[in-house]
């Protein structure tokens, strides 16, 4: 399913919202069978519906920098321990249920409990049983939501933005395992399924059927091929899995497909003032090793990109650059030319400091920060120390923060106050992206910042990013991380790439040619 109603023409499907006349929207297969679509429709979701770490991970309210952490508390799930959460008996504990009944339903469990087995073999859980869900990598957290969504056997798989957020060989394996699941040879089952794409999305190859709604109303619907024709032929692009050139690839994608030269970076004559000096660091977790032997420097009026496979370190950096990775205290890192602890003849610099110098617009941050808040609130927070805490702005700053918002106003059609839970994922993306961006800090990290958004909104920030009001040129440094060209902010000259286990033997600098 393609086009800007995706989400909600997915949610549609599975039963939300109230139709009109009420026998409009009717389950012919499902009614034979007695199910409700809420259960027998399953909504996998990665878009703006999705909250903090997988849902019943943690108990009580996570953080950013939970996931660092390699302590584990008595409350943190296993992957394992979270997904037999799904299959637990459902036999009512007040029901005075007879003999046959408790036998059925510890067959029932038992079944499930082997159907469990094989989903996480299919879906390559098995070496993750053991791991706490809270430290789940983005690709591996995917994995996790569809086996959740599988164990509840639904007649029906729904997945919205599926590809989010994940380098190319993320997405090829799980596109491999979406097509598996509707596969006829599936041991597990053969349920259909339906993706809901964005627009820089190809669409898999063995997808068969194709919709594309906009308005809230669907245009093309069909065969995949007859559907392509027809939105080509209304001037709208449709990228196909296989069909594209090296032609189409811009310069992340180059990198991944290893064309061109890539070249160090030339001397430069004048170095501006360290903002972050990391050197010779090394982080592992236990027998798993990062970050090993690397050395970065990132200076006042520099912008950098940060490419590299999903797990491989990309994140773990950006939280070393924004202190929230507690080793941060121990590795020779420096913020501001400060170390964090107190040095014979340096003085230490405080994580509120450090923050107070740094914006970032993040996944994580996406995850936590609180639904019930307006998007206004939510630009407004950078100004305050935490998520939650009452941002004290000057009057100076009150008014930058209105000339910003009035800017962006034709791009937010709820407006302002709109709770940042009922804005879509485009929208939300880009309170984040405001909120990293108008107090013009000295660093700004935007990990991720521009995926999900609508093209529309991407130009509109990266024009921003070229105006004064938007950005300090020359006093401001800059880190963009993403996976694809379109996403990367015109003027970032620098890159560094991690390879598949980050550190020293992986990481390449370079500079972009223009």
């Amino acid at each position: 399913v393609l086009g800007p109603s995706k989400s909600n023409f997915l949610s549609m499907l599975r039963g939300s919202f109230i139709a009109s006349p009420p026998g409009s929207r009717p389950y012919p297969l499902l009614s034979t069978r007695g199910k409700w679509s809420q259960n027998a429709i399953q909504l996998v979701s990665f878009g703006s519906s999705t909250q903090g770490m997988l849902r019943g991970g943690i108990v009580g309210d996570g953080y950013v920098s939970a996931r660092y952490e390699t302590l584990r508390e008595q409350f943190d799930l296993t992957l394992m321990e979270w997904l037999e959460a799904s299959i637990d008996s459902r036999l009512n504990p007040y029901e005075d249920a007879t003999s046959e009944r408790v036998e059925e339903e510890a067959r029932e469990i038992q079944e499930n409990r082997k159907f469990l087995k094989r989903v996480m073999k299919e879906l390559q859980l098995d070496d993750l049983r053991e791991q706490a869900v809270k430290t789940l990598s983005n690709v591996q957290s995917r994995r996790a939501k569809v086996a959740q969504a599988l164990l509840k056997k639904p007649e029906l798989l729904i997945v919205d933005e599926p590809f989010l957020g994940l380098d190319p060989t993320g997405h090829s394996l799980l596109s491999t395992l979406l097509d598996h699941i509707s596969n006829p040879e599936n041991q597990t089952g053969v349920m259909p399924v339906i993706l809901g794409l964005r627009s820089q999305d190809t669409v898999p190859v063995w997808s068969t059927h194709l919709a594309y709604v906009e308005d809230d109303k669907i245009v093309f619907i069909g065969e995949k091929a007859n559907v392509v024709s027809e939105i080509q032929k209304q001037g709208k692009r449709v990228s196909l899995e296989g069909e594209e050139t090296t032609r189409d690839r811009g310069v992340v994608e180059k990198t991944w497909a290893g064309i061109g030269n890539l070249q160090g970076p030339l001397p430069r004559k004048d170095l501006a003032e360290p903002l972050v000096e990391m050197e010779n660091i090394k982080i592992a977790y236990y027998d798993k090793v990062i970050l090993n032997d690397f050395s970065w420097t990132i200076r006042r009026g520099e912008k950098w990109g940060l490419f590299g496979p999903n797990g491989s370190g990309k994140t773990t950096l950006t939280s070393i650059i924004t202190s929230d990775h507690p080793l941060t205290y121990s590795l020779p890192v420096l913020h501001f030319s400060r170390p964090r602890l107190l040095e014979p003849g340096k003085r230490g610099i405080s994580v509120f400091d450090v923050q107070s110098r740094i914006g970032i617009s993040s996944p994580e941050i996406h995850s936590f920060f609180p639904r019930h808040l307006s998007l206004c609130r939510c630009v407004e927070s950078g100004f305050a120390p935490t998520l939650i805490t009452k941002p004290i702005i000057s009057p100076l700053e009150r008014s930058h923060i209105d000339a910003v918002l009035s800017e962006f106003q034709d791009l937010v059609p709820d407006g302002w106050e709109c709770e940042f839970g009922d804005a879509d994922m485009s929208t939300q993306r880009l309170a984040l992206f405001l909120r990293a961006t108008v107090l013009r800090q000295d660093l700004v990290v935007y990990d991720e910042a521009f995926s999900g958004m609508r093209r529309e909104v991407r130009e509109w920030c990266f024009g921003f990013l070229e105006m004064e009001s938007g950005w300090k040129e020359g006093r401001q440094a800059m880190v963009c991380v993403c996976h694809v060209s379109e996403e990367v902010p015109r003027g970032v000259k620098w890159w560094v790439r991690l390879g598949e286990k980050g550190g020293k033997d992986g990481a390449v600098f370079g500079e972009f040619q223009t």
